[in-house]
């Protein structure tokens, strides 16, 4: 991550502050930017609240984010265009940054430009503290589409549903996405070798589901899971802060009786032994 100084304000030295307009004005930790709304929410905060199947940014539809978030830094603006009006003044930096909602007390602002003088190491950003924070009040709902819909070319898998949401789950429904599995079958007809034992011929549906700390993933029948066939025979899922990829989550057979599985997914990571 950049080296960030303490100094606030100018941070380029004195014959060197240009009255130039900026590109960017960037918040970096675990904030991110809601672009429908003007407000900032804490990323970390709200996964948490996620995998414990709560109200939280990721289940309600109504807020839409900027595509100008990123890990451990978000821009409540972002242009890198030359077009004249593109780029804002110091003046309108502190504007929008004041009337941006939920910035706690204490949080550093940068004002960056998106050029430079060749051979000069001089950082040409500005430095802004948030004194006082500007409050919006947040009521979380969970109405996104998928999580009121179920399986309807599985059985088990609606009847897994069903339990799930029954026992404080949330489940997001939605159809696969074989993508993984139809670039392996392409390889390996590139290549010559036999494809005929990998089915691509039906994506399916999938649910990721979340509660009781992890993160959940199954297929319908024998399908891959996004393109991984470690979900083609197991429910995957992780816990919270350790999710990195399907492919190297834990796995419960399909085999299992929903009840044992739904107890499974209840328990806490230490009463199963897990450091």
């Amino acid at each position: 991550m950049k080296n960030i100084s303490n100094k606030l304000g100018h941070q380029a030295p004195r014959g060197w502050r240009y009255n130039s307009n900026f590109n960017y004005i960037t918040i970096r930790g675990d904030l991110h930017y809601c672009n429908s709304h003007n407000f900032v929410y804490n990323c970390v905060e709200e996964e948490r609240k996620l995998y414990n199947a709560e109200p939280c940014h990721y289940t309600d539809v109504r807020y839409g984010d900027s595509r100008h978030n990123y890990y451990k830094d978000c821009h409540l603006y972002f242009s890198r265009s030359k077009w004249k009006g593109a780029s804002i003044t110091l003046k309108s930096c502190i504007r929008r940054t004041l009337q941006c909602h939920n910035i706690p007390s204490g949080t550093i602002v940068e004002f960056t430009r998106d050029w430079y003088y060749q051979g000069k190491k001089i950082d040409f950003s500005y430095r802004f503290k948030i004194k006082k924070e500007n409050p919006l009040d947040i009521k979380y709902e969970i109405n996104h589409p998928n999580y009121f819909k179920n399986f309807a070319t599985c059985e088990f898998s609606k009847n897994l549903t069903d339990a799930l949401r029954a026992n404080g789950f949330i489940v997001d429904v939605r159809t696969n996405s074989n993508f993984i599995m139809g670039m392996m079958v392409h390889a390996t007809q590139y290549s010559g070798q036999d494809a005929s034992d990998i089915d691509d011929s039906e994506e399916g549906e999938i649910a990721i589901a979340y509660g009781y700390g992890k993160k959940i993933g199954y297929s319908s029948r024998k399908n891959t899971f996004m393109g991984y066939v470690d979900g083609c025979d197991c429910i995957l899922y992780d816990y919270f802060g350790e999710f990195d990829k399907w492919s190297r989550c834990a796995g419960i057979k399909k085999t299992t009786p929903i009840d044992e599985i739904v107890k499974i997914l209840k328990e806490p990571k230490d009463e199963r032994g897990i450091q």
